[in-house]
């Protein structure tokens, strides 16, 4: 079975999180460094992360005027060490447009649709629905010519009816009734039967609350 999981690195000190990585490295496509994490360890502190052979995405959702962010994806492709870097697709076009020019060599830009812990657009004054607002933002990440999407894995067939190549990540991967604070939310068995080999999950608290061996082993088996 093909690697599919991402661990979502939530901690605040990097010592576990590199613990954490060192026990599931075998398990895991790869590894999401959070902003939290990110302001602990710093650009230096991604190194360590390089040097366990795991693929690093780093979640800092850029949103800002293209320049800044074009100079900001610039800066982070030159570190060599990431491959996925995600970015609001809100941002608009030519702010899309912008960062994809700067992520050269290896990097990939993700975009971020809508967030899972969003039902309802109404409280930041979006008229469009959940399924509208998703296509919209997929359909400028295409236009961008990014390679993949921050999605809940309820809209991956959505997605994937406007796009087969784009990757997808999926987030709000929960079991049974404790979706903490999230909404639009999937079991990792469900999310495995609709996955094709473009799309991942990302998982953080489910797996790293506890024993994350034991843990992962259980979702892992789920699917199966």
């Amino acid at each position: 079975m093909k690697k599919n999981i991402f661990l979502a690195l939530d901690f605040n000190s990097i010592e576990k999180a590199l613990d954490a990585t060192k026990k599931l490295k075998d398990q895991i496509a790869g590894v999401k460094i959070g902003t939290e994490l990110y302001a602990i360890c710093g650009t230096e502190g991604l190194k360590k992360f390089e040097e366990l052979g795991v693929e690093i995405f780093l979640d800092l959702k850029l949103h800002d005027i293209p320049n800044q962010v074009k100079k900001t994806v610039a800066t982070i492709a030159s570190l060599k060490s990431i491959k996925y870097l995600t970015i609001h697709t809100s941002g608009n076009l030519e702010m899309l447009k912008a960062a994809q020019e700067s992520a050269v060599g290896s990097i990939e830009l993700l975009g971020v649709t809508v967030l899972t812990s969003q039902s309802n657009l109404e409280g930041i004054g979006v008229k469009n629905s959940i399924e509208n607002q998703i296509k919209l933002l997929v359909n400028l990440a295409i236009k961008a010519g990014i390679s993949g999407v921050i999605a809940s894995a309820q809209d991956v067939s959505l997605i994937r009816s406007l796009s087969k190549e784009l990757k997808i990540f999926c987030p709000g991967i929960r079991s049974g009734e404790d979706k903490q604070d999230q909404k639009r939310v999937m079991s990792y068995a469900d999310f495995s039967k609709i996955a094709d080999d473009k799309c991942l999950a990302v998982i953080g608290r489910p797996i790293i609350e506890g024993d994350p061996v034991q843990n992962i082993k259980k979702i892992i088996q789920s699917a199966q």
